[in-house]
């Protein structure tokens, strides 16, 4: 990974407050007007960094940070790697991992920001809590054209927004009051190109999920991970907004998103909250499991010992629960905050427990293994957890008669 470091980097520890993390793909005019933009912030002088994380491009990005790192008195950071093709999720993580805030500001790179916008992130601020937006302010062609650097310096540029743009960050912020008000279990959906978090927040899913490579998705997958451990997602519209300058379509975004090829990753049968390629790449030694029932000798016990997981007391991302007979009473039930639920057991058809149904994972003495949405997957041999760990990966897991073809 290629880095940049203006001359002031690490003037003080305060200045470490706030990362804010810029993400830029060969759009060097519209990054230099959101530069300019985060340069013109109130309220926070002093207290943040600056880092601009480059998804490989090809032009005179570089050059363009450069030159700004020279003009301002904060820290400036550009990270970028070579071009793969679209990868926005590791984009993202290289900003945070290259950053030192303890509240991180993520930005898209073409979206100019009100003078007053880090500050209110800031001021917002709560642990367990991500604040973002839905959508941004989309500026037309002929808006964006009339956006240039001397009226972003002196705020002009906001006066392109119409009533009826303006009516609309309105509705939008009375209907997330309403979401939060509910406690919708789906609603606000954050975008990444506008959210604030604690670092520790991040940190506590693994940050962006990299297997998302390719146009799209890697912000639905990261609102339901952080959801799934307990942070509440917040929309900050009413407070403040991005101005998305106009550009023409990303040739990497399908006609029909719906059916992009990151939906089926998107949908996969189980999301590990702290995805397993992250801002850390972990391997399934290191996905906790918590084991509970009496574990029979045999087939149960050959079972059990092939587990690739770290076994914890309680909590663990996978639930196993073994039954050695045919009765299910004593047992607990699955905790609901599991990601895998695994049920263990010597024949499922004389075992009438809620357990079966909440079972993402079912191994049988007579029928071996099948997994939710694909009742007729099965194990090569008992403990065949390559096979399990596969699906869990979002993986078609084939039969035996199907890969010997």
């Amino acid at each position: 990974m290629w880095q940049y470091q203006s001359h002031s980097c690490g003037v003080s520890a305060l200045a470490k407050q706030i990362s804010v993390i810029v993400i830029t793909y060969n759009r060097p005019e519209n990054l230099e007007r959101v530069l300019v933009s985060i340069a013109k912030q109130e309220g926070v002088d002093g207290k943040f960094e600056l880092i601009v994380s480059d998804d490989g491009s090809t032009d005179h990005t570089p050059s363009v940070v450069e030159e700004f790192g020279k003009s301002v008195d904060f820290p400036v950071r550009f990270v970028t790697h070579p071009d793969r093709g679209f990868e926005l999720s590791r984009t993202r993580n290289d900003g945070v991992r290259a950053s030192e805030g303890d509240f991180i500001l993520l930005i898209d790179g073409d979206c100019a920001v009100p003078p007053d916008h880090v500050a209110t992130h800031f001021n917002e601020r709560c642990k367990g809590v991500v604040r973002g937006l839905e959508t941004p302010v989309w500026l037309t062609e002929e808006q964006s054209s009339r956006v240039d650097l001397e009226n972003i310096e002196d705020g002009t540029f906001l006066k392109e927004i119409t009533w009826r743009q303006r009516c609309e960050l309105r509705k939008r912020a009375f209907r997330s009051s309403f979401y939060s008000l509910i406690r919708h279990p789906r609603k606000p959906r954050l975008l990444g190109g506008n959210m604030g978090l604690f670092r520790e927040d991040y940190e506590r899913v693994n940050g962006c999920d990299e297997r998302f490579v390719g146009w799209g998705h890697e912000d639905d997958d990261l609102n339901s991970r952080m959801r799934s451990v307990g942070m509440r997602l917040k929309s900050i519209i009413g407070k403040t907004y991005t101005c998305h300058l106009w550009h023409p379509v990303a040739p990497s975004r399908p006609d029909d998103p719906a059916r992009g090829e990151n939906v089926s990753y998107l949908y996969r049968p189980v999301r590990l909250s702290k995805c397993m390629e992250g801002l850390n790449k972990r391997s399934w030694g290191d996905v906790t499991m918590s084991l509970s029932g009496a574990v029979e000798e045999g087939w149960m016990s050959n079972a059990v010992s092939g587990m690739p997981f770290k076994t914890v007391r309680t909590n663990g991302e996978v639930d196993v629960i073994c039954v050695d007979d045919q009765s299910a009473f004593g047992l607990r039930a699955f905790n609901d905050a599991a990601n895998c639920k695994v049920l263990i057991c010597k024949d499922v058809e004389e075992l009438h427990h809620q357990l079966v149904c909440e079972a993402d994972v079912l191994i049988t003495q007579s029928q071996g293994l099948s997994v939710k949405g694909d009742p007729h997957t099965y194990m090569d041999q008992i403990g065949d957890w390559d096979r399990i760990t596969a699906w869990m990966s979002g993986n078609q897991v084939k039969r035996p008669a199907d890969r010997a073809a």
